[in-house]
């Protein structure tokens, strides 16, 4: 982000009385996520150590993230009834379609990244996979990956 919009932002917030989280909320939500060479302009011009633009922001760890997060979010559940449904092989096959999506643009796919969940509390339906918050089973996550590949 660059410092005229880290500018505008601190106007926009210039009435409140403690104005860093709401500013901090609009970096989050432009860039996804705080930027170090960001916060540490915004502490200069805050006249505040960015130590405490650090420790405010990583209290609320569920709101704020330091490092820049894919587009999408795959998870693949961990869990016990999971893994007797060869949720290891779920996640080999996920991994390679991501590894195929790597090498059809040439070394990147960054618009995913990947997790293993410990439980996603749908046993019913296991082995299940998480994409952007929805959960799926095995064949819907590996259609759906296949279709988020083509946006650009």
């Amino acid at each position: 982000m660059n410092s005229k919009r880290v500018d505008e932002l601190i106007e926009k917030h210039r009435t409140e009385k403690g104005p860093l989280i709401s500013i901090l909320h609009d970096i989050q939500e432009e860039e996804g996520y705080l930027p170090e060479a960001t916060l540490s302009y915004l502490g200069d011009k805050l006249n505040t150590p960015l130590g405490e633009i650090y420790r405010v922001a990583s209290f609320f760890s569920k709101a704020f993230t330091f490092e820049k997060k894919a587009k999408h979010t795959i998870r693949v559940c961990q869990g016990t009834t999971c893994h007797v449904k060869c949720s290891d092989h779920v996640l080999e096959e996920i991994q390679e379609e991501l590894e195929k999506i790597k090498d059809d643009n040439f070394g990147e796919h960054e618009n995913f990244s990947m997790e293993k969940a410990r439980c996603l509390g749908c046993c019913t339906s296991a082995p299940n996979v998480e994409i952007d918050g929805e959960i799926l089973d095995k064949e819907s996550a590996k259609k759906t990956i296949i279709k988020l590949k083509g946006e650009k």
